[in-house]
């Protein structure tokens, strides 16, 4: 249903990038973390994405699930579900391994870093070799200067331009929260706020059929 590709496009990303970077402030205490979202589209509940934040030694492993379903007359005519793992080490993605359900089409995605290069496997094809990437996967801010992505979903890199549309504060449950709002655009324009100390607290998506698609931090 491509109607909703471009948005599943959106939810599930890898950002390259050539440099470590330290952790978001929100992940250094040393805790597991939380940020589940509810998915609305213009208004309705649609499903969630969540991720779970667990400290290891040297870094921290990241969980994410995603189950958002569309349906029309009760009957459902768009699903997507996901889950991945993500290993983190001094700022670096280590691993990842994603499986996910694309409205029935299905892939899993493996990667592992090493020196300058990450190695991604699709499903049971040979791997290949791109520039060693982090994840951004919407949680992470990235710089502007990050240029590629590689989406965990089908394991594809892809051009990617971020720009920072400054400072706003919005209501993040309940409450009046100061953020930093940024914009991805590889061709689908994403919107992604930021609280101070780095976590994600919404994103706004504009579908292809017009619809404004929401996270809502719960």
């Amino acid at each position: 249903m491509r109607t909703f590709r471009p948005l599943i496009a959106a939810l599930v990303l890898l950002v390259a990038a050539t440099t470590a970077a330290a952790a978001p402030p929100f992940l250094t205490n040393q805790s597991e973390q939380n940020l589940s979202f509810a998915v609305t589209r213009n208004g309705g509940y649609i499903g969630y994405h969540n991720f779970v934040f667990r400290p290891r030694k040297g870094g921290f492993e990241v969980l994410v699930e995603a189950d958002i379903r569309v349906n029309f007359m009760l009957i459902p005519f768009f699903i997507f579900e996901q889950r991945g793992v993500e290993i983190w080490e001094n700022g670096h993605l280590q691993s990842m391994d994603y499986t996910t359900n694309d409205d029935g089409i299905r892939h899993r995605v493996r990667a592992e870093a090493s020196g300058g290069a990450i190695r991604v496997w699709v499903d049971d094809k040979p791997p290949a070799s791109h520039p060693r990437m982090f994840p951004g996967s919407l949680w992470y801010p990235l710089s502007p200067s990050t240029t590629m992505m590689l989406d965990p979903g089908d394991g594809k890199p892809t051009p990617l331009k971020v720009q920072s549309l400054g400072e706003e504060t919005i209501m993040v449950r309940g409450k009046t929260t100061h953020t930093t709002r940024w914009l991805w655009d590889d061709g689908l324009r994403r919107e992604l706020w930021y609280d101070s100390e780095q976590a994600l607290v919404q994103v706004w998506i504009k579908g292809d059929d017009g619809s404004d698609i929401y996270y809502v931090l719960k």
